[in-house]
C-alpha cells in the first residue's frame, strides 16, 4: 500500500512539474517580449536624447571627439562604460545609435568613425567584472581548492580580449586599418544605392511603431515645460535606465530561465571539444543577446569542473563572435544607418579575426599561458579573493586614469 501510494504521489508531482514549466516558458517569453520592446524605445530615446543635446554642446562634443588624443579617450571610455555597466551589446548600440545621431546633426562621419571604433575595441574588453562576481556568487558552494581552480578561467576571457584590441587598436592607430575598412564599407552601400534603403527600414520599424506613437509626444512635452537642453539630459538619463532595465532584469532574466529550463543538460554536455565548447558559447549568448550572460555562466561549469580552462578559451571565443551579430547588436547598426553598418562592420571584423588566431593558429596558446600565469599570481597571494577584486578594479581605475591623462593634453 506504501508504495503504491509512493507511485501516486511521484505521478502526481509529475503532473504538477508539466503544468509548471509551460507557464514558467510562458512568463520568460513575455519578459523577454516586454524586454525588447523597451530596449527598441530606449534606443531610439538615446538617439533623440543625443540630437538635443549635441545641437546645445556642439563645440564640447566635437573637442573631445575630434581631438588628437580621441582613439585613446575612446579606448578608455569604452572599457569603463562596459566595465561598470557589465554589457558591451548595451554600450556598443548605445554608441552606434549616438555616434549616428551626432553625424545626422553635423559631426563628420570620418571624426564618429575614428572615436567610434576604439570606442568599441574598449567596450569588448571591459566586461570581466561580471565574472569575477558570478565566481564570488557561487563562493559558499563551493571549496577553497575549487574556488582558487575557477580564478584562471575567470581571466581567460579577458587574456584574448586584451591582445585581441591591443593588436587591433595598434593597428588603427598606426594604420587606420578598420577606420579605413569601415569607410570602405559605408562607399560600397553608398555606391550600391543601398544607403536609402537602410534609411527606409529606420523609418519603418522605429519612427512608426517608435518614435511617433512613445519618443515623439514624450519629447514634445517635455520641451514645452524644460527646454531642448535639459529634455536631451533627461532623456539620456531616463532612457539609459530603460535600455539597462530592458537588458539586465527583463531579456536577461527571462532568457536565463529558458536556458535553465530546457539547456542545462546540453550545456553541460558541451564541453568535449574544442569546436562543442565555441559553438555552445556562440548559442547562448546569441540567444541571450549578451557575451556576459553567456561567460557568467562558465563559470559554475568551471567551478564544478564540467568545463575545463582549455574548453574555456574556445567557448568565450564563440561568446564574443556571437554578441557581434545577435538580434539587438544586428538592430542597432541597421538603426543606425550608414554609420551603424560602418562601425558594425568594424565590431564583427575584429571577433572574427580573433577566431582565427586564438582558437585556430598556433598563438591560440598565448592567452591560455597568460591565464594560468596571471590566475596563479592571484591564488599565490596572501589574500586571493581580495588579489582577484583587485584585478577586477583595474578596468575602472586604469580608464579612469587615462581620461584623466587625455583630457589634460
Amino acid at each position: 500500500m506504501q508504495t503504491k501510494l509512493s507511485y501516486e504521489q511521484e505521478a502526481q508531482v509529475q503532473d504538477h512539474d508539466m503544468r509548471i514549466t509551460p507557464n514558467k516558458n510562458l512568463q520568460s517569453v513575455g519578459l523577454i517580449a516586454s524586454g525588447v520592446l523597451l530596449f527598441m524605445c530606449s534606443l531610439a530615446g538615446i538617439g533623440t536624447g543625443f540630437k538635443l543635446v549635441f545641437s546645445e554642446w556642439a563645440n564640447f562634443f566635437l573637442a573631445i571627439i575630434g581631438s588628437e588624443v580621441a582613439p585613446f579617450t575612446g579606448l578608455a571610455a569604452g572599457v569603463l562604460c562596459s566595465a561598470l555597466l557589465e554589457s558591451s551589446s548595451a554600450v556598443i548600440a548605445t554608441t552606434i545609435i549616438s555616434l549616428s545621431s551626432m553625424v545626422a546633426v553635423g559631426l563628420p562621419l570620418a571624426t564618429a568613425v575614428r572615436f567610434g571604433i576604439p570606442f568599441i575595441l574598449g567596450a569588448n574588453l571591459g566586461t570581466t567584472v561580471g565574472n569575477t562576481i558570478t565566481l564570488f556568487a557561487i563562493r559558499k558552494a563551493t571549496t577553497k581548492e575549487e574556488f582558487h581552480a575557477t580564478i584562471p578561467g575567470v581571466v581567460i576571457d579577458d587574456m584574448y580580449k586584451f591582445l585581441n584590441v591591443s593588436l587591433f587598436f595598434i593597428l588603427e592607430v598606426t594604420t587606420g586599418f578598420l577606420s579605413n575598412v569601415a569607410m570602405a564599407v559605408g562607399s560600397l552601400i553608398d555606391k550600391a544605392g543601398l544607403g536609402g534603403s537602410i534609411g527606409l527600414f529606420e523609418k519603418d520599424v522605429i519612427d512608426i511603431l517608435i518614435v511617433d506613437p512613445i519618443i515623439g509626444p514624450l519629447k514634445s512635452a517635455l520641451r514645452y515645460f524644460l527646454g531642448s537642453q535639459l529634455t536631451g539630459i533627461v532623456f539620456l538619463v531616463l532612457w539609459f535606465g530603460v535600455l539597462i532595465f530592458a537588458i539586465d532584469f527583463l531579456i536577461t532574466r527571462g532568457l536565463r530561465s529558458l536556458l535553465e529550463t530546457d539547456w542545462e543538460g546540453k550545456v553541460s554536455r558541451a564541453f568535449r571539444s574544442r569546436i562543442e565548447s565555441f559553438v555552445t558559447g556562440f548559442s547562448i549568448s546569441w540567444i541571450s543577446g549578451s557575451s556576459s550572460v553567456g561567460t557568467s555562466m562558465l563559470i559554475p561549469m568551471l567551478a564544478t569542473k564540467i568545463a575545463s580552462l582549455e574548453m574555456a578559451l574556445p567557448y568565450v571565443l564563440g561568446c564574443g563572435l556571437a554578441t557581434t551579430v545577435d538580434l539587438s547588436q544586428l538592430y542597432g547598426y541597421f538603426a543606425g544607418g550608414i554609420t551603424g553598418i560602418m562601425l558594425g562592420s568594424a565590431h564583427i571584423i575584429l571577433n572574427v579575426f580573433s577566431v582565427f588566431v586564438w582558437l585556430v593558429s598556433p598563438l591560440r596558446v598565448l592567452p591560455m599561458r597568460m591565464a594560468k600565469a596571471v590566475g596563479q599570481r592571484i591564488i599565490s597571494s596572501n589574500h586571493a579573493a581580495l588579489s582577484l577584486i583587485g584585478y577586477a578594479l583595474m578596468f575602472v581605475i586604469v580608464p579612469l586614469m587615462v581620461l584623466l591623462i587625455t583630457q589634460r593634453i
